[in-house]
């Protein structure tokens, strides 16, 4: 076997055939896969070798040979190296084309049935695809005496300071580096675990794009009375954050960004954003996408692809804050949301409330329990939200057994739908999938697929 003959370290020429699933180029060393980050299709690249297991290997670029006319100069390499901004080695119109690729290498691998190339769209991007992220999440860590914010290096613990990316919105970028200083005057440290000084683990920064309104978290590893001095200096420096949270925890090592022990420190509980004419509520642990303009492109072509009629009874699973109700609510007779975060729950009774919404019942509970303790017998359409792990088969095997005419499914992991559409398509037809770029400069892909129930 030739991976027999190679070993970690050996240097080898590679021709790159397509994108895998986290964006990395992958081409083949006689019948070895070996994959490349940041190599794209087409290109002929001389890789050494880093990785190397019975059918694949994993290596790093060193010369590249023949180049692709789509790729751009990196021009923030920390940023990539911590995947904040992992897709800046090439042009945007190629990035939209990859990621409908990375879909369909993902349903070739996972799917038996042959599904037509026809029935997956191109990629819906953005017009403007930098500064969209309306939420950043930063660990903290002091560094030749200054606090500084960052990421971690993908795989390893390894701290990038990181603080004005260019996806993040950039009155965002601001307060990050505001804040960097307020610390360093105030002595509101970055907690270090081997002196056991210092108070600050991480910092949540979330603004309203609609709105402007912002919220501010800390967590800390213990309660300091300069959090209020803070607070003070932030507000005055960026008068449109309406809240700022105190979260405790004990537990370092954890990788969490919010406790159960929480106090607000100043303002309001919840800020607001405006999305499809409506007010949504947030705490700061509720889940809203982390892009406010695409996230009304999903919600909405989830809803056109749904086609509801008015004597519809559907569920909303994994519901979150209940934006997709609330894009649907008007379209049918009943939604029941499902969601078992509490947060969220409370965030989407509020939201609920406050435009009027009256034909939408929130449940919080898991999937399976929430449709066994439902009194409908009879459901027309299912939405479907779930996170990267996707459904999976508990959660199908209750889908299998209401057989609703309609399943409109939102996922943010090729994978993990491929797995699930294997599943239901014993049942189900699909009819369309399309994705949609929620992450401009990452290799992660959206989508909504539309399956409807074959005839008996």
């Amino acid at each position: 076997m030739i991976n027999e003959q190679l070993k970690i370290g050996d240097v080898i020429e590679v021709e790159i055939k397509k994108i895998g699933i986290n964006g990395e180029g992958i081409g083949y060393y006689h019948k070895l896969a070996v994959f490349v980050d940041n190599a794209l299709p087409g290109e002929v690249v001389d890789v050494k070798l880093t990785e190397l297991y019975e059918t694949r290997g994993v290596a790093e670029i060193i010369n590249i040979k023949v180049s692709s006319p789509d790729r751009l100069e990196v021009k923030f390499p920390s940023y990539d190296a911590c995947g904040a901004y992992s897709m800046q080695h090439l042009t945007y119109k190629r990035a939209l084309a990859l990621k409908r690729d990375i879909l369909v290498n993902a349903l070739n691998r996972y799917v038996t049935s042959k599904i037509k190339y026809a029935m997956i769209k191109p990629t819906i991007g953005m017009r403007e695809p930098l500064g969209y992220r309306n939420k950043v999440s930063l660990p903290v860590r002091k560094i030749d005496g200054h606090n500084k914010f960052g990421l971690f290096a993908k795989g390893s613990n390894e701290f990038i300071p990181v603080n004005d990316t260019p996806v993040q919105n950039p009155r965002i970028n601001e307060m990050v580096q505001a804040l960097e200083l307020i610390m360093d005057e105030t002595g509101f440290d970055a907690y270090i675990q081997k002196d056991k000084s210092g108070f600050v683990k991480s910092v949540v920064i979330r603004r309203g794009h609609f709105t402007g309104e912002t919220q501010v978290s800390f967590l800390l590893m213990k309660h300091d009375e300069r959090i209020e001095l803070v607070a003070e200096k932030l507000v005055q420096k960026f008068p449109e954050i309406m809240s700022v949270y105190e979260f405790l925890t004990d537990n370092y090592k954890e990788q969490v960004f919010f406790s159960t022990n929480s106090r607000l420190v100043y303002g309001k509980q919840t800020i607001n954003e405006k999305i499809n004419g409506q007010t949504f509520s947030l705490y700061p642990e509720s889940f809203f996408q982390l892009n406010t303009v695409m996230a009304d492109n999903f919600y909405n072509k989830m809803r056109e692809l749904a086609n509801l009629s008015k004597d519809d009874i559907v569920i909303d699973a994994y519901a979150g804050i209940a934006p997709v109700s609330h894009y649907i609510a008007k379209d049918c007779k009943k939604v029941y949301a499902i969601e078992i975060d509490q947060r969220s729950v409370q965030s989407a009774i509020l939201s609920l409330k406050r435009n009027n919404i009256k034909n939408v019942t929130v449940l919080q509970s898991d999937f399976t329990k929430a449709l066994k303790n439902l009194e409908e017998k009879s459901i027309d359409a299912m939405f479907f939200d779930p996170p990267r792990t996707g459904l999976g088969y508990e959660t199908i095997k209750q889908v299998l057994k209401y057989k609703p005419k309609k399943l409109i499914y939102g996922s943010c992991n090729p994978s993990t739908l491929a797995k699930d559409l294997e599943m239901l398509l014993k049942v189900y037809d699909l009819k369309e999938i399309v994705p949609l770029d929620m992450f401009p400069y990452t290799p992660l892909v959206e989508s909504v697929s539309l399956l409807v129930l074959k005839d008996e």
